[in-house]
Formats: C-alpha cells, structure tokens, sequence
C-alpha cells in the first residue's frame, strides 16, 4: 500500500529519519559516475542501514528489537531510496543537459550545454 508517494510506509519512514539530510559524498561516485545501478545503490543504502541497526544493538543474544527492525527493513524498496538520491543529487550538482558534475551553483557546465537544453526545450515534442 503506497505512503506519501512511496511503495509503502517501510519506505517512506527510512528514507525520511535515515536518508533525507543525509550527506552523499560516500556515495558520490557512484552516483555521478553512473558505476552502479539504483539496485546496486540500494543494496548498499540497505548494508548501511542494518550496519546501523547492529551497532545499536552490540553485545546483545537473540535481540527482539533487532529482529523487529531488520524485519521491517526487509519491506523497504531500496531502489526507490536510491533512484530518489540521483535525481535529487543531480538536480542539485550535476548540469542540467549532460549530467556533468557542476563546480559551481550553475545549471550547465558550459555555454554548449546551455544551448543545447534550450534549443531542445524549444522544440515541440511528437
């Protein structure tokens, strides 16, 4: 059952407490350079997460909580979290046109770029 745009409320709740303000320059590379899938980019937002879980639950035998919360992490689509960072990222810090990573606040990483995203804006699709 879809929440708040999301797959589902597993979902929308980790990418809202963990991944919302998070700090992407660990994934960086990943996400500018294209070198892995949002797949792949997930399943490495899902180590991280249940890395955090553990470290919480340290030094604790057969931890119900812990049980809990890899469970309800299990129903998160992390996928979604994933492609939802590249676009979010991109938008931010990548040219609008080529997906070049800006050095600057700029929306285009040249003057040829600017005037290709115009001239293909202009154009009527169909």
């Amino acid at each position: 059952m879809k929440h708040n745009g999301w797959t589902n409320y597993a979902t929308w709740r980790v990418n809202l407490e963990i991944f919302d303000d998070i700090d992407t320059d660990h994934w960086e590379d990943e996400i500018v350079n294209q070198e892995c899938t949002a797949y792949e980019l997930g399943q490495h937002f899902k180590d991280y997460v249940e890395e955090m879980i553990l470290m919480q639950v340290v030094n604790l035998k057969n931890n119900l909580a812990e049980s809990y919360a890899l469970a309800f992490i299990n129903e998160v689509n992390w996928s979604e979290i994933a492609s939802h960072i590249i676009d979010t990222y991109r938008e931010n810090y990548c040219c609008d046109n080529c997906n070049e990573k800006l050095d600057d606040q700029d929306h285009f990483c040249s003057d040829k770029c600017k005037n290709e995203y115009e001239l293909l804006a202009s154009h009527s699709k169909g």
